[in-house]
């Protein structure tokens, strides 16, 4: 038999975790994730929370997150159409120095206050975003992943669109995503991120996984994010994202 396209994979992908139509129905949306950071035993060093709101629009989507200082104040960081806000406790702060701050940008000069949570959000939104315009998916065979054997799915994009390149590890008898790796750039000896992913559950019509795991060279977990209270269309006011509405909601 001649081996799936990579358009079929991904087909087969979206099928299994809900189908494209139940995807497109989400309207907006939010969810916890969990960070925590291990020592070498595997001990908890650090957690910290962050609740993500969305919603979908025509230009893509808009974006708020909220959380809180390690003194327990809290942290708002948004975007509307007059660009970045925060607020830290009751007052406006820099958006990016905040967000370096919490760890919610990565620290490329060129990065957004919201970048590292914006790729959170794209991660969990595959296999879907893996039919948008310009990526190119391809069957790399096979490979064995914790001794099973997993389909390699292959992602590359239109030059006009994405520099990067991700492979997905996929379950052949659910089609679930095991592993993704992430190579930032199409250059030789790049070395990518290494997601695992598992505790698959399903929130309305769409199966998530819950739990994103790091691990370090000898095997040993070096970090773990965790979702939790997913509410999709959970009806947000439509002045949700605007600064003046959180800015009133932060003086209250």
């Amino acid at each position: 038999m001649k081996p799936p396209s990579g358009e079929r994979i991904v087909t087969e992908m979206i099928r299994a975790t809900g189908g494209m139509e139940n995807w497109k129905s989400i309207q907006d949306g939010s969810f916890v994730r969990t960070h925590r950071l291990y020592d070498e035993n595997g001990k908890i060093l650090k957690q910290s929370e962050e609740t993500f709101f969305f919603r979908n629009n025509k230009d893509g989507h808009q974006l708020l997150i909220k959380s809180k200082t390690k003194e327990g104040d809290q942290v708002v960081v948004g975007h509307d159409k007059g660009g970045y806000y925060a607020f830290l406790k009751d007052n406006e702060v820099n958006p990016v120095k905040i967000a370096k701050d919490m760890e919610f940008m990565c620290d490329d000069e060129h990065c957004s206050p919201l970048c590292a949570s914006e790729m959170a959000l794209y991660r969990m939104s595959f296999p879907f975003k893996l039919t948008d315009y310009g990526v190119k998916p391809r069957n790399a065979g096979t490979a064995t992943l914790n001794g099973e054997t997993v389909q390699l799915l292959d992602v590359t994009f239109d030059p006009k669109v994405g520099h990067d390149r991700w492979v997905f590890y996929v379950d052949p008898s659910n089609k679930l995503i095991r592993k993704i790796e992430h190579y930032p750039s199409l250059k030789s000896n790049v070395q990518p991120e290494e997601i695992f992913l598992s505790d698959f559950k399903k929130e309305g019509n769409i199966v998530l996984s819950h739990s994103n795991k790091y691990y370090r060279s000898n095997g040993k977990i070096l970090e773990e994010y965790l979702i939790s209270n997913v509410k999709f269309n959970s009806a947000l006011k439509s002045d949700f994202f605007n600064k003046s509405q959180q800015l009133a909601v932060a003086n209250k």
